[in-house]
């Protein structure tokens, strides 16, 4: 019985302690939830930004996430979410171990709030 219990509390206290980099970029998406941004559906992109990504939309706009292994790593493929963002208006950002990248190719949002919003969600 008591073996039992070491494995419970270890399992217990280790809940969160091994965050993976999908679990990171799930929880950039959770945030925009809570901010009730009302993201689309994501799924898998293949990018030359990163090799973990996921694309979807949010509020017309289209947007990136990907998971890097490091801060480092995710600030360095900020240059590529750039490149993907194109002549569109647009934001990459790296916080963490992700970057979003948000464009506006559509032209949905001409003042910028809705990318504001994006980024602040993600920051908070």
């Amino acid at each position: 019985m008591r073996g039992y219990l070491v494995i419970a509390a270890l399992v217990a206290g280790c809940t969160g302690c091994t965050k993976d980099a999908s679990s990171a970029r799930d929880g950039v998406i959770a945030a925009w939830q809570e901010a009730g941004l009302s993201p689309s559906t994501f799924a898998a992109a293949t990018t030359r930004v990163g090799t973990d990504c996921a694309a979807g939309t949010v509020a017309k706009l289209d947007v990136l996430v990907c998971a890097f292994g490091s801060e480092q790593d995710a600030k360095a493929a900020e240059g590529g979410g750039l490149a993907w963002i194109g002549d569109a208006t647009g934001v990459a950002r790296a916080r963490g171990s992700t970057l979003t990248v948000v464009a506006d190719r559509r032209n949905a949002d001409p003042n910028g709030r809705t990318i504001n919003q994006l980024v602040a969600a993600r920051e908070e």
